[in-house]
């Protein structure tokens, strides 16, 4: 069988990591890059039939990263991460970020055939986490959410 020329998201294929360790249990990944701080704005002064330029913004905002993860049975999944033990809900995550310093995630991507890269997001903070829940009958799992801001990235 020939190795497949188009990238697989999931089957081993992506990893996370949340400074330096792996994202267990992670079911989804999803990255909303920044955006610029302002909106790209046409030049046209009133006597010109066209724009005469278009200028941008020279800086971008914050990137957001939405990680889904399988609830595990005795503790919330955002208390596995390095340097959360013990948190049970938003505030206690908020504060418990006060002690930890820069938190880098790692985003490593593998080929079938070995080939390997990376994306490094920097000064990355926990925003929101999903700490609710909708049971019913034929539920099997339980997603929890996290919401992350990150500052920049750089490619490895």
């Amino acid at each position: 069988m020939v190795a497949s020329v188009t990238r697989i998201g999931g089957s081993g294929f992506t990893t996370m990591m949340w400074n330096g360790s792996r994202l267990a249990y992670l079911q989804v990944m999803q990255d909303t890059p920044p955006a610029p701080v302002a909106n790209a704005q046409a030049v046209q002064p009133i006597d010109e039939a066209v724009p005469l330029e278009i200028v941008t913004a020279m800086a971008v905002g914050v990137g957001t990263l939405r990680t889904t993860f399988y609830e595990l049975w005795n503790e919330p999944v955002w208390s596995t991460l390095p340097g959360l033990a013990g948190t049970y809900n938003l505030l206690t995550v908020l504060q418990a970020q006060i002690n930890m310093g820069a938190v880098t995630m790692q985003k490593v991507i593998r080929s079938p055939t070995g080939f390997m890269r990376s994306l490094v997001y920097h000064n990355v903070v926990i925003t929101d986490i999903d700490a609710g829940e909708n049971i019913n009958i034929g539920t099997m799992t339980l997603p929890k959410t996290l919401t992350m801001q990150y500052c920049y990235t750089t490619p490895v």
